[in-house]
């Protein structure tokens, strides 16, 4: 069982959510069997009356022999426009309407992630495939031990 720890900040614990994170984390461990823990920050990064409740979700993954994966889905940070400046209609500031559902974030963080860790896999098998080819490494012949070329 993977080691998931889920952090709510500024926000209070929310059952059904952390359920389902842990749920889409155990997921993860599918597609990259050696993924060895899981930390999941879900956070308010801004609660403005206009904008509504805006959610961020943070998914630090660890790798065996890898640094930290770290796959972020939540609204871009957009400074306030000036007193005297009229405020710019962006299409960022629509898509960013799509964060205000917490269970729409969380599956969006995880599958971005899952595609990470697929990316990854096939990264490294393509490296060990390179490596066989071209006879670096380990070879082991029949009747012998193992012994490294070089």
């Amino acid at each position: 069982m993977l080691p998931v720890d889920v952090v709510f900040l500024r926000m209070r614990h929310l059952r059904k959510a952390e359920a389902r994170i842990r749920e889409k984390a155990e997921e993860l461990v599918g597609v990259y069997p050696t993924l060895q823990g899981c930390r999941v920050v879900v956070d308010v990064p801004n609660r403005h009356v206009r904008d509504g409740r805006r959610f961020h979700v943070r998914v630090e993954m660890a790798l065996p022999r890898h640094t930290d994966i770290v796959v972020e889905r939540g609204p871009a940070g957009r400074t306030t426009p000036a007193d005297d400046e009229k405020p710019m209609r962006r299409k960022a500031n629509e898509i960013d309407g799509a964060f205000t559902d917490l269970t729409t974030v969380i599956q969006d963080v995880f599958d971005a992630a899952r595609r990470r860790l697929k990316t990854l896999r096939q990264r490294s098998r393509t490296t060990a495939r390179v490596a066989a080819a071209s006879g670096k490494g380990t070879t082991r012949t029949r009747g012998s031990k193992v012994s490294a070329d070089v």
